[in-house]
């Protein structure tokens, strides 16, 4: 289980919403060929074998089969570093 805050659901949305982004796209969350690491994409709909996690008002977000394990027990965020760029990162769930 993991947990999308309203700060990352915010940046989800907002990316979504971008004019080059598929017809209603939503997160996808993928292993990274660099163990340990996920990639981050849009995507209209799940893949196959993708895992569909709502995560608030119509926002889903698709998770790949090797991603779930690195997801378990954490809560994705998002801030804007000093260059005005939005950085994901995951952070334990809080009980």
């Amino acid at each position: 289980m993991f947990a999308v805050s309203d700060d990352a659901a915010q940046a989800i949305r907002r990316f979504a919403a971008l004019p080059d982004a598929p017809p209603g796209a939503n997160l996808r969350i993928a292993p990274s060929p660099t163990r340990g690491f996920l990639r981050l994409s849009l995507a209209a709909k799940p893949h196959p074998g993708d895992r569909v996690h709502q995560a608030g008002d119509n926002l889903e977000v698709f998770v790949a089969e090797g991603a779930a394990g690195l997801l378990d027990g954490k809560t994705l965020h998002a801030r804007m570093d000093d260059d005005g760029e939005v950085r994901f990162q995951l952070d334990p769930l809080r009980q």
